[in-house]
């Protein structure tokens, strides 16, 4: 969970599907990002709480950098002019190339001709999920593999929609720090489970973070993007809160994966 690279916007290439109005952007780094950009929704909080705590967790991630939006950029786009993005700092999320979704996966692999070279990796991320409350991890295109060397290298993405969504409030979070309900899980994912041991080596990660590395992370978040002291502290015994009550939440849904044996 070191410091999050800085890079300069210096072309936008337009709105990115999803359901956040990302925009895919050029940067002075050469590489292309997904931005999700900070503002009233919470979508960029997330996105940057989210990933340093799956890269935390030991969960492959795409590249994470803060991506610096100049006042030219938004007033030479249609789209972030009318939505008033303000110029600045925002999450990026580099663009993986030669990747796919996990419906396509699935379709090759059938085929024999995928196989997943990190699939041991898949159990943890239903640990990540249930930790910050991922509301639509159950979709194919919140999941990407990347072709390598014949195979396939799964990679987590898009954390948008955890903490119950990009428009959580303190009342809210403190109301769903209890949740004991699994977020769903897309099938694939939850047939990867074969019992306790399938979650041990992300939760034993996920229990090692101490409080003081959970708090690093939530005020490492960009000032300008207005969470505020109480939003911030809250967040904060969300993630601690629920790191204590992951292990038995996983466990007392076991029914749901199929292919849970004790």
């Amino acid at each position: 969970m070191g410091r999050l690279m800085i890079v300069r916007g210096v072309r936008d290439l337009g709105v990115n599907r999803g359901a956040t109005g990302s925009h895919a952007i050029l940067c002075d780094d050469g590489k292309t990002y997904v931005v999700k950009f900070a503002g009233q929704a919470k979508a960029a909080v997330n996105e940057f709480v989210g990933q340093a705590l799956a890269e935390a967790a030991g969960l492959p991630v795409p590249i994470a950098s803060l991506v610096e939006v100049s006042a030219d950029l938004v007033v030479g786009s249609s789209d972030m002019k009318y939505r008033g993005i303000a110029p600045g700092l925002h999450q990026g999320s580099e663009i993986v190339h030669d990747s796919f979704d996990l419906e396509v996966w699935r379709e090759r692999s059938c085929h024999g001709g995928t196989e997943l070279v990190n699939a041991g990796v898949l159990p943890g991320t239903i640990c990540h999920d249930n930790w910050i409350l991922t509301s639509d991890r159950d979709r194919a295109d919140n999941h990407l593999v990347q072709y390598v060397d014949g195979g396939g290298m799964y990679l987590m993405v898009d954390f948008t929609h955890g903490f119950t969504g990009p428009y959580w409030t303190a009342d809210s979070l403190e109301q769903a720090s209890y949740l004991r309900a699994l977020v769903p899980a897309h099938p694939l994912i939850a047939d990867a489970v074969t019992g306790p041991a399938s979650f041990q080596p992300t939760l034993e990660k996920i229990e090692a973070l101490t409080d003081s590395q959970i708090e690093a992370v939530v005020r490492a978040i960009p000032r300008s993007w207005g969470l505020t002291d109480e939003e911030g502290g809250c967040l904060v015994d969300f993630l601690e809160l629920r790191r204590g009550l992951l292990r038995s939440v996983l466990t007392e849904n076991k029914s749901s994966f199929p292919n849970w044996a004790d």
